[in-house]
């Protein structure tokens, strides 16, 4: 006896995306049978189930077949090869019985009454009863001992093509802003997900080559319910979507992930060697204070502004990596047009062992209020010391300087600053 277990018989449903374009699906079932039963197909799986990933408590499984050859023109005439079908006429009522030859590039048969060989015949083709055996959907066929089924089974896969994506609006006035998160989900799985409990896993997960096809998989994993610490799941953060959600097969939906209002943020500049405008950047700390405070996904973030006009227009966009709570960010969103940097090397003169080098930055602020500006600087030359400058610096790393510059509205500032690199040691290597 076979026996199909469908969704009508899904008792829940649980869906755990990941952002590498896979998710692991989880279900329970109520199976049972009036007797004795040798194969249970399993429906409405996905169609791009990963099956070296199955697992199913409940059942003792002595064979597993995954099936997808599904119902179609062609795949349903094959069934019929060497067997009778008929062919009426639409016009007259007539019919006429034939042996199915042959339905790789059209349909061959031969007349049971005459053995004419007839190709490609015209009217309507009648099959006999459905063939046995034929499914209609994906589904997983297991053959178990006879046993009368009347119990819960669970069910795990992995699915290929489902994918989330985080991205954030953040529009700003003045010195606050509003800050709101968003997550897009793809699914191509070839199934469908109805009032399932989903969660988003964001971080990278390890996943080996494929050999049929040689792509490789990496992944991503991290997460938390909205405006709630995240679940505790070692070595990742897992976003839990506090209500059941649908997603259909090729549909893309978006959810709310979380809303922060009235947030403080700084406006900052930035310029580096050669910039001729400085960077506009956007820093605000990821705290409950600011309405955050939780783990955020990577994703992109698009900027809205309100000027005088209390009209707001797109100001720019930049990608956040996974930031965790504490931590601060730092948007990019474009260059100043009434910021300009004039930067180049002054002076570079030898003085026994030691070449000194000497920079220049003339900034102009051409706004009508004080800014505070970075100035960023590499040095190349890997063994070097500071001689003096200008404005206050901190040196980042072995090659990076940074400067802090305060300037009044419409003016100009100039930093010059002088280092010296042994040029003995450089040669030598230490």
């Amino acid at each position: 006896m076979k026996l199909q277990s469908t969704r009508n018989g899904r008792k829940s449903l649980s869906v755990a995306a990941y952002n590498g374009g896979f998710a692991l699906v989880r279900e329970s079932r109520l199976v049972t049978s009036d007797g004795p039963t040798e194969e249970v197909q399993f429906l409405d799986v996905a169609e791009r189930v990963e099956t070296d990933s199955i697992v199913v408590k409940g059942l003792e499984i002595l064979e597993q077949n995954y099936d997808y050859d599904l119902v179609s023109k062609g795949k349903l005439l094959e069934r019929y090869i060497d067997r009778n079908v008929h062919v009426r006429n639409s016009e007259t009522g007539e019919e006429l019985e034939m042996r199915l030859l042959s339905v790789s590039e059209c349909i061959i048969g031969e007349r049971t009454d005459t053995k004419e060989i007839v190709i490609d015949p015209v009217g309507e083709l009648i099959l006999p009863a459905l063939s046995e055996g034929l499914l209609l959907k994906p589904a997983l066929v297991w053959k178990i001992a006879p046993v009368v089924l009347d119990q819960e089974i669970q069910v795990s896969y992995l699915t290929k093509s489902l994918e989330w994506h985080a991205h954030y609006t953040m529009e700003i006035k003045e010195h606050e802003f509003r800050f709101d998160g968003w997550v897009k989900i793809l699914n191509r799985s070839g199934a469908h997900y109805e009032k399932a409990k989903l969660t988003l896993v964001a971080g990278e997960v390890q996943r080996e080559e494929e050999v049929n096809n040689g792509d490789s998989m990496i992944v991503y994993s991290r997460m938390h319910e909205p405006n709630k610490p995240a679940q505790a799941l070692t070595d990742r953060f897992v976003y839990a979507v506090s209500r059941p959600v649908t997603v259909m097969n090729e549909q893309l939906k978006q959810l709310s992930l979380f809303s922060a209002h009235g947030a403080e943020f700084k406006r900052m500049y930035q310029v580096c060697s050669g910039d001729t405008h400085a960077d506009i950047k956007l820093e605000f700390s990821n705290t409950v204070e600011n309405g955050l405070g939780i783990p955020l996904p990577a994703g992109l973030v698009k900027v809205y502004e309100t000027g005088e006009s209390e009209e707001a227009l797109f100001a720019g966009e930049d990608r956040i990596a996974h930031t965790a709570p504490g931590k601060n960010f730092c948007i990019h969103i474009g260059k100043a047009v009434d910021i300009t940097s004039n930067s180049y090397e002054k002076l570079r003169e030898k003085q026994g062992v030691h070449e000194y080098i000497t920079y220049v930055y003339r900034i102009e602020n051409e706004k009508k209020e004080s800014i505070r500006l970075l100035v960023e600087h590499i040095i190349f030359e890997p063994i070097w010391e500071m001689e003096s400058s200008s404005h206050d610096y901190e040196r980042k790393n072995s090659s990076k300087v940074e400067f802090v510059i305060r300037l009044q509205p419409e003016t100009t500032v100039e930093l010059e600053f002088t280092y010296k690199v042994d040029k003995r040691r450089e040669e030598r290597g230490y």
